[in-house]
């Protein structure tokens, strides 16, 4: 099971651009998973497919995390709070500058979804796949989860502040606030889970729990990219698709250089710097898909750029993953 799940893994990125593809060529049954949903009693909405799957794949991910790594962390305070902190900030330094990079574009309904869809992801909190990815290229795992976990408890604040702008920009939003309990609560539900079963019990399951992220996000790739996929190929627009994907790319390596920047800044050792970079460049891209597709599914064109970024950083991620310069020795 153990080296299953490690050949899943060095496949990952693979595998995503095959579901990515076969959301392009056989959308409908990720059509019909995306539709599917569950009515809530007295709430006024209702719980769709991605939505959980994308409560599993917070929930697995909580698993992860060990409180003693955590507390191991605590003495370095400026490099945690730093992670967090600029990660979480991020929308407000790099959306005013892609938004004056495309003024000139002639279609403002298309600027519109582009800056939406970027908030959206910019506003999440760190993706889980960073400490994976920081662990490959040599990180300090423990601060990685570390600023995870505090980005997470954040998001009740940077979320609903996502929300509240891009529905300004792009009309009134569907769904209800329960939606942003599935972004939190799964993850502590997690945590807590993991500190009940004991360290023992947790590392007997972990090759298993793993499967099943590695499934939950293979999933929530091809069902969000059937409906945004299938839209683009019904009503092709070439213009709008390279223009998402540029200014995705462009505004995705610019968070991971402001990590790598960051880390320097704070005089990082090598394997702190990697995790400061790689938590400050990755967000959880799945969970905006999922809000895009519930909140603005009158605007569908709002998720391709979610989508274009949640592949593009996974290549930032592989190039970035190289350890960074040293930072230069401190005069004596």
């Amino acid at each position: 099971m153990i080296r299953m799940v490690g050949t899943v893994q060095r496949w990952l990125l693979a595998l995503m651009i095959v579901c990515y593809l076969l959301a392009a060529v056989v959308p409908g049954p990720g059509e019909v998973l995306r539709t599917l949903a569950l009515r809530m009693l007295g709430s006024g909405g209702s719980v769709t497919m991605p939505m959980v799957l994308l409560a599993v794949m917070l929930s697995t991910a909580g698993l992860g995390v060990r409180m003693q790594d955590l507390r191991a962390v605590a003495g370095r305070p400026l490099r945690l709070a730093s992670g967090v902190a600029v990660n979480a900030l991020l929308p407000v330094a790099l959306l005013p500058v892609a938004a004056l990079c495309l003024r000139a574009w002639p279609d403002a309904a298309e600027v519109e979804c582009l800056a939406v869809g970027l908030l959206l992801v910019l506003a999440m909190p760190i993706a889980g796949g960073a400490a994976s990815w920081g662990q490959n290229a040599g990180g300090n795992v423990p601060l990685v989860v570390a600023m995870i976990v505090g980005s997470t408890l954040l998001s009740p604040v940077t979320v609903p502040w996502g929300l509240t702008v891009s529905a300004a920009l792009v009309g009134p939003a569907g769904g209800g606030a329960f939606v942003l309990a599935l972004i939190v609560l799964p993850c502590l539900a997690g945590i807590i889970a993991r500190a009940m079963l004991g360290e023992r019990r947790a590392a007997r399951t972990a090759p298993v729990i793993k499967l099943i992220n590695i499934v939950n996000i293979l999933l929530l790739c091809y069902i969000n990219a059937s409906g945004a996929l299938g839209q683009a190929l019904s009503h092709p627009d070439p213009d709008f698709l390279i223009l998402a994907a540029c200014v995705a790319g462009a505004v995705c390596c610019l968070s991971f250089l402001t990590g790598r920047w960051i880390s320097r800044w704070t005089r990082c050792d090598t394997p702190d710097g990697i995790s400061l970079t790689f938590a400050t460049g990755m967000n959880n891209t799945s969970a905006a898909a999922v809000l895009a597709a519930s909140w603005f599914a009158h605007r569908p064109q709002v998720l391709l750029p979610i989508l274009a970024y949640s592949l593009l950083q996974k290549l930032a991620a592989s190039l970035f993953g190289t350890r960074p310069p040293a930072p230069p020795a401190a005069q004596s």
